[in-house]
């Protein structure tokens, strides 16, 4: 999910303790996307395409109260599965959904490869503990969406 000009969808923002980036998406799908993309990044996981023989598919469904929530929690989650799980969701579909006729809430659903991780796949890999709530923002522009996001390592 690389740019035209080749570069990734994200770049690291200066902070003094934590780990924070700014991603970029020409829509909030494309955003939530990228997100996925740039946690793996910078975990320092392969996110091309895998040769696995018949890889599960699994479906994974969050709900936030906006926009902000929604895309920490499912960072969490899959900060949480490569971790503990020792498994890297990688997506085939993501869509978001916001509340109608004015509600709050905002769904995100990913339908994914699930690929086993190895010792030897994440060792000597940045360490991430947690997606934070702190300064989360994500932000509509005339040229399309961005989301702040800062990691605990």
């Amino acid at each position: 999910m690389k740019a035209a000009d080749g570069k990734p969808p994200f770049r690291e923002l200066n902070h003094t303790a934590d780990l924070r980036v700014e991603i970029l998406g020409k829509d909030e799908e494309e955003l939530f996307r990228n997100a996925v993309h740039s946690l793996y990044v910078l975990l320092g996981l392969s996110v091309g395409p895998q040769r696995v023989e018949r890889p599960p598919v699994e479906r994974l469904e969050i709900l936030g109260q906006d926009p902000e929530e929604a895309l920490v929690q499912l960072l969490g989650e899959l900060l949480y599965r490569v971790t503990v799980e020792r498994q890297q969701l990688m997506p085939d579909t993501l869509s978001v959904i916001r509340g109608e006729q004015g509600e709050q809430g905002c769904g995100v659903t990913l339908i994914g490869r699930c690929l086993p991780l190895t010792d030897e796949m994440l060792q000597g890999k940045r360490e991430i503990k947690a997606v934070t709530y702190h300064d989360v923002q994500i932000r509509e522009s005339a040229q399309g969406f961005s989301a702040r996001v800062v990691f605990d390592v």
